[in-house]
């Protein structure tokens, strides 16, 4: 059954997959997987080792492809592991029946495994996926150790050592590994206790902990060698401390009881989206029946739930969805225990009415894959790869970028750049991570001349980032007014040699006193518009069937800067170019009323009929 409930959840991830580079940080895990570089704190080790092997399979071919069917491959795994670990929990709540303990598992799996979130998780590259997997086998090892314990002659159950070398490897893969120590306590003291001879015990097992999150040792070693990809230069040990820690990612944990109250509100409303009533009336029922048949794994789940949501509600990002997985997890674990007595009950009918109510019970999990298809399907998400070709497509020889749209261009150019080898001609500048002192290790490494160039201006301003970065006092006019200086510097000696770009989303302070001419999706900056120009642009757009606040995003940057570029056009009398651009940025996005008012205006006076 557990290989059923593997292949089959496997088979519909495949289904709806990106067959391209995703949104977010998709871009740029795919290239720290393929050249072995560092990614974004807490630096991922393990993903980045395992996902490097697994993009071998390419073969020379699309990379991302390959790692995105890691992913989905990695949730069906996790997936499976849960659905062997439904056999433990049934054995431990005394369920006599095993034919309605495998029943009871698969559906609960299934009804897991086409939740919004952790379905999600198989549709791109990420480390979510791997993630998933460690905690599933984690949870697997420690609930078997709980089983050999209860028969056990009192030494340390061979589980329990799994789960501590596991329970490392998973730290070495995501620090939200520690959302799952507080219920980990919890099953490990209802064991054992909190005696002399357990605290030893638990001693014993440190060693096979580290030995699982020695990965972290990569970062360093892999930082001295200064990758093409890499984030944080982790050479040095405070530097390791500040990536390892996520340090940089503090000012938005435990912001404030507002914060936590809109997270909290988001994930309460958000919860139907991951399971249908149905699921979460069998979810319920589930809770009083474990409740009554084994009160320590009743704790276990209720704990890793609740601590999970606790903890998570005082990050305040947007895609925080991911940061629930555990809860996710303690929700199928409940929904089992909703399944077994529901199974149980049918099965003891006879005739048409068992058939027809065992298909009432796997309608619950179709009904999970039917209603949430469409909500997860990146089968045709190729919006970032048009994007970041569109934008490469309208740019000169040797251009310099500056923006900072981490999700749409920064992270997917990393991949195309340094993996695809497409237009590595082009520099491309995070101007946010100009923020971190890092990033200049990192740009010396990429781009010498940069830096070199204006240096005195660098030197100016890590002074004062280094008090902000150490906690010393600082004052926050001088150190914005220095940066604002130094990228000023960036843009004037790079315009002698190169043409400089700037995304829309940069502030007017940034090439001021210079001309933005729109050229593309981006802008190009000029001392005389005159001297520059511009072409139509080439707009590569497939329209993607998932609807997000990510795909809203990148919709509106191609109708706006389309729009621009018409309103160039049509300064310059060029009609048909003004049309073509206008056309196209309705086509992205029908109900963008500039371009409409535009479009309309330009056939009324041209005396064409409106379109």
């Amino acid at each position: 059954m557990t290989g059923l409930v593997t292949a089959g959840a496997f088979g519909v991830y495949l289904s709806t997959m990106c067959r391209s580079v995703s949104f977010i940080d998709a871009g740029e895990l795919a290239a720290v997987a393929c050249v072995l570089g560092i990614a974004h704190p807490t630096g991922y080790p393990l993903f980045t080792l395992v996902s490097h092997v697994a993009q071998w399979f390419s073969l020379g071919g699309n990379q991302v492809v390959v790692l995105n069917g890691f992913s989905a491959l990695a949730v069906s795994a996790g997936i499976g592991v849960f659905s062997r670990t439904a056999l433990i929990l049934g054995r431990l709540a005394r369920v006599r029946d095993r034919a309605l303990v495998r029943i009871a598992a698969a559906l609960a799996s299934l009804v897991l495994a086409f939740s919004t979130t952790i379905w999600a998780q198989s549709a791109a590259v990420e480390v979510y996926g791997l993630h998933l997997l460690l905690v599933l086998s984690t949870i697997h090892q420690l609930l078997k150790s709980y089983e050999e314990h209860a028969k056990g002659d009192g030494g340390i159950p061979r589980a329990l050592c799994a789960g501590a070398f596991l329970l490392g490897l998973s730290f070495a893969n995501h620090l939200t590994t520690l959302l799952l120590v507080p219920a980990a306590v919890t099953l490990y003291v209802r064991q054992y206790g909190v005696h002399r001879s357990a605290m030893i015990r638990a001693a014993k097992l440190l060693p096979l902990f580290f030995l699982g999150l020695s990965v972290y040792l990569y970062l360093p070693l892999r930082a001295l060698a200064q990758p093409p990809v890499q984030w944080g230069y982790p050479a040095e040990l405070e530097r390791l401390l500040w990536h390892v820690s996520g340090t940089q990612y503090r000012n938005w944990m435990f912001s404030g009881f507002d914060s936590a109250a809109k997270q909290f509100s988001y994930f309460v409303g958000h919860f139907s989206s991951e399971f249908h009533w149905l699921a979460i009336g069998v979810l319920l029922y589930g809770l009083v029946v474990l409740f009554r048949r084994e009160r320590s794994l009743f704790w276990f789940y209720v704990v890793a739930f609740v601590g999970c949501v606790a903890y998570s509600i005082n990050y305040d990002i947007h895609d925080i969805d991911s940061y629930f997985l555990l809860s996710y997890v303690a929700c199928g674990a409940f929904i089992l225990f909703g399944m077994i007595p529901l199974v149980e009950f049918v099965w003891r009918r006879r005739g048409a009415f068992k058939i027809g109510s065992l298909i009432l019970l796997f309608a619950i999990p179709a009904l999970q894959a039917i209603w949430h298809y469409s909500n997860v399907d990146e089968s045709d998400n190729f919006l970032t790869e048009d994007y970041v070709r569109t934008t490469f497509s309208s740019m000169d020889q040797d251009a310099l970028v500056l923006t900072y749209q981490w999700d749409y261009f920064v992270s997917p150019s990393l991949y195309y750049q340094v993996v695809q080898k497409e237009r590595p001609d082009v520099v491309v500048v995070d101007k946010e991570l100009l923020r971190r002192s890092w990033y200049y290790i990192y740009l010396k490494s990429r781009f010498p001349w940069l830096i070199e160039r204006s240096k005195d201006k660098v030197d100016a301003f890590l002074v004062e980032l280094f008090k902000f970065e150490h906690d010393l006092p600082y004052q926050p006019g001088v150190i914005e007014s220095r940066f604002v200086g130094m990228v000023n510097d960036f843009i004037e000696k790079s315009m002698s040699q190169r043409p400089v770009y700037v995304g829309p989303e940069i502030e007017p302070e940034f090439g001021a006193g210079l001309e933005r001419i729109p050229s593309g999706l981006m802008f190009r900056l000029s001392r005389n518009a005159d001297s520059v120009s511009i072409g139509v642009p080439k707009v590569s757009y497939r329209k993607a069937t998932i609807q997000t606040r990510l795909t809203q995003g990148i919709r509106g940057l191609y109708a706006k800067m389309l729009t621009s570029t018409g309103m160039l056009f049509l300064g310059k009398n060029r009609h048909s170019d003004a049309r073509y651009c206008f056309s196209g940025a309705l086509l992205v996005d029908p109900t963008f009323q500039p371009a409409i008012a535009l479009l309309q205006n330009l056939d009324s006076t041209s005396g064409l009929p409106k379109k």
